[in-house]
């Protein structure tokens, strides 16, 4: 017992489209052959001519007269100008099954079309507002002001008070010098500059001229408002010259540094607008813009590193936190777009359906620009505006068009081998 099985082409035909849209080559014989070709052949004035028959429910049987399918359905037919001709790669589907697998079509229009980055950015504290607190010579720490780190410290507040015998020795050759030759002498200038390279604050140095006498410990105040990062000193400890005893910055201007993926690198620019969203704070988004964008790429995520800015007056952002952000890229204006459902992207080209009316479909091949956020995707070359284009069933009308180019090869084969035949039968050199 033989059994016949349906190509897989033609399986999935019937399955996604409930209906045969080509078949394959076959012969038919007998004497209603002759009347088959007298009725694809021959047509009067205003007749469209018949190219093949086929049956309804099985591609695999194609045949050049009327007759029966062998599932007993009459063989429908197949026009010429459906199957050949300057549009041979244009796509012939029935008015029901059009219907049936659910075209849609819609518009190819002049529109804007821009785009948002979504990434996600994590918070740290801005490189210039940074400062490290240390000395200029060596003492020993008598009182600490500002004890733990975190806390809040507003400029030119006392930080600790140290003693140094080398600071105080700077003291008494200003007093000296003043003593001697007067506040404005060169002499007082040069030691009071002596003062001032130590960091000493001009509040400082002028309390220990109107005192008259040297300071025994002197206070260490913060250079700017900022908060306490880091910390290392304590009471009565021993401080070398250099030592950084404290790390200080300021948040209420933050840094953002987000990742954007390599194919969305280029629509990222400095000065661009961004917007930074806390999952788990309820409120507006924060604005801020791209501040910089590195140079290099990761060369493991395939990322860019941007950085972003934002104003953090009222605290809203931690160092080390995770943020949600949106990248504003640039808007095109006026250009031809269409829905980006309607773009079949095979990874070596772009192709598009336009709608050609009655059922007819074109496949073309287009280049796409901005994808943008409202759905719409900009078309540099392969579409004009006013055409129409499908939005759905783009594949099943992709695989009746491969189906139809195999049907049209093989045609081709049967005719030329029936041509071959012919040749064959014929008696050499004309001979009866």
């Amino acid at each position: 017992m033989t059994r016949t099985y349906l190509p897989v082409l033609t399986v999935l035909a019937l399955l996604f489209t409930g209906s045969v849209y080509l078949s394959a080559c076959g012969n038919g014989d007998g004497a209603a052959d002759g009347a088959a070709a007298s009725s694809s052949s021959s047509s009067s004035d205003g007749e469209r001519k018949v190219a093949y028959w086929k049956a309804p429910m099985d591609p695999s049987y194609i045949r050049d007269k009327p007759g029966k399918s062998p599932m007993g359905m009459d063989l429908i037919p197949v026009y010429a100008d459906e199957a050949t001709g300057d549009d041979s790669n244009v796509v012939s589907i029935t008015p029901g099954v059009v219907q049936q697998i659910g075209v849609v079509t819609g518009p190819v229009k002049r529109t804007t079309v821009s785009r948002k980055i979504r990434t996600i950015g994590q918070v740290e504290v801005a490189e210039d507002e940074l400062s490290t607190v240390n000395l200029r010579f060596s003492g020993w720490v008598e009182r600490i002001y500002v004890e733990r780190t975190g806390d809040e410290v507003k400029k030119g507040q006392v930080l600790f008070d140290i003693y140094s015998p080398e600071l105080v020795a700077a003291e008494e050759d200003y007093l000296l010098a003043i003593r001697s030759q007067g506040m404005d002498s060169e002499l007082a200038k040069s030691s009071r500059r002596k003062l001032e390279l130590f960091d000493i604050s001009d509040r400082d140095i002028n309390a220990v001229a109107k005192a008259g006498k040297a300071r025994r410990a002197m206070p260490i105040r913060a250079p700017f408002t900022s908060y306490v990062l880091s910390k290392d000193i304590v009471e009565g400890a021993r401080v070398m010259a250099g030592h950084d005893l404290y790390q200080m910055g300021d948040l209420r201007r933050i840094w953002v540094n987000a990742d954007v993926y390599e194919y969305d690198a280029p629509w990222v620019e400095v000065g661009q607008p961004a917007q930074l969203e806390l999952t788990y704070q309820v409120g507006p988004p924060m604005e801020g813009k791209v501040a910089y964008v590195y140079p290099t790429l990761n060369p493991i995520s395939r990322t860019l590193k941007v950085r972003l800015e934002f104003d953090n007056k009222d605290m809203r952002l931690k160092p080390g936190m995770f943020a949600t952000v949106y990248l504003q890229t640039r808007t095109k204006k006026n250009v031809i777009a269409v829905p980006s459902a309607a773009i079949l992207d095979s990874g070596k080209r772009e192709l598009a359906f336009v709608a050609l009316g009655k059922g007819r479909f074109e496949p073309r091949e287009v280049r796409t620009g901005l994808v943008g956020d409202n759905r719409m995707t900009e078309i540099v070359s392969g579409l004009s505006e006013g055409e129409r284009v499908v939005l759905s069933s783009q594949f099943l009308i992709d695989s009746e068009s491969q189906l139809q180019e195999a049907v049209q090869k093989i045609l081709a084969s049967s005719r030329s081998d029936k041509s071959e035949q012919s040749e064959m039968k014929m008696p050499a050199g004309g001979e009866k």
